[in-house]
């Protein structure tokens, strides 16, 4: 009786191990932080999708260019050429970053690359998260430059040129701008316009007159296509600081 008690006692003890291998062979194959890195890599795809509408974009190569400039995305599939004609499919790559708390209790952090199936068109837009990623490398997507945090940069350059082309023209040189900005300087009678642009959305305007320099970004909706152009002679207009939403 005492002997039966004993084995009856200790047979849990000496399966234990076994089971918790077996529970462990089931748990899912991925880290802790899976669930949360994949929700931030669902947000940046929303970010994306905004931002597709915000720009009234439906050409395919605008679709990827725009994707790809997310610093955390790598486009490696475009199908479709425009949204209302063939519609639209693009497959991104996004890096999600997340934390979590592991089975010791302890925080954990790390990411993950989650893709997405996005088709644009051409009667619907709708998507598919974290599918199966495709083989092969990412489609080259260039970079835009930013004009981000220049604004007080180029007004204290053009502060001490004074209304001079010449010497507006070194004021921005001077500012090491990276070779893809695009600049244009102009003058109209005591006063230089000068335009800066990195892309359709980034543009930075200034004018240097008798009373010094000025600056001044022309809202999202200003430089949609078919309205503002990011140009000195928008620097030297009437239009020169007059925002619209």
């Amino acid at each position: 009786m005492r002997s039966r008690t004993l084995i009856a006692v200790l047979a849990p003890v000496a399966l234990a191990p076994f089971l918790l291998a077996a529970w462990w062979a089931q748990r899912p194959d991925e880290a802790p932080w899976h669930d949360d890195a994949v929700a931030d890599a669902t947000e940046t795809v929303d970010r994306i999708e905004a931002r597709f509408d915000r720009d009234h974009l439906y050409k395919a190569e605008d679709y990827a260019h725009t994707a790809g400039q997310e610093a955390a995305v790598a486009v490696l599939r475009v199908d479709g050429e425009t949204h209302w004609q063939t519609g639209v499919t693009l497959v991104l790559r996004v890096t999600g970053h997340g934390s979590s708390v592991n089975d010791w209790g302890e925080r954990v952090e790390g990411t993950e690359e989650v893709c997405f199936r996005l088709r644009l068109g051409p009667k619907d837009d709708d998507r598919d998260d974290d599918v199966d990623c495709p083989a092969g490398q990412p489609l080259p997507v260039a970079k835009d430059p930013s004009l981000a945090g220049l604004d007080d940069r180029l007004r204290r350059a053009l502060s001490g040129a004074g209304p001079h082309e010449s010497k507006v023209r070194a004021a921005v040189a001077g500012l090491k701008l990276d070779p893809a900005v695009r600049q244009e300087v102009a003058v109209e009678g005591d006063t230089v316009g000068v335009a800066l642009r990195a892309s359709q959305y980034d543009c930075l305007l200034a004018r240097v007159g008798p009373k010094g320099a000025e600056t001044w970004r022309p809202s999202h909706v200003q430089l949609a296509p078919g309205e503002l152009s990011c140009s000195a002679g928008l620097a030297l207009s009437e239009q020169f600081g007059h925002r619209e939403r």
